[in-house]
């Protein structure tokens, strides 16, 4: 994104105390729809913001559970759940 790294923890601030308003769970919807919108509003192409929100869900809720999987089926595989 062409914007400060600065800038856009200001703005994940912003968007996440903005999205608190709206409880979901872990924030699906509301967080990302605040993100996209502040990240737009402080001059990131739609496109870039779209990707960059995508990216840090991916990388903060998708890609954790990667392990828990793997760890779920050595222990369904043991018996030992």
């Amino acid at each position: 994104l062409p914007l400060p790294p600065a800038r856009v923890a200001l703005l994940y601030l912003a968007a996440s105390s903005a999205a608190a308003l709206l409880p979901t769970p872990g924030g699906f919807g509301s967080l990302d729809a605040a993100l996209g919108l502040a990240l737009t509003a402080a001059g990131a192409p739609a496109a870039a913001a779209a990707s960059a929100v995508l990216g840090y869900r991916l990388l903060t809720v998708w890609l954790p559970l990667i392990p828990g999987l793997l760890v779920l089926a050595v222990l369904v595989r043991r018996r030992t759940l």
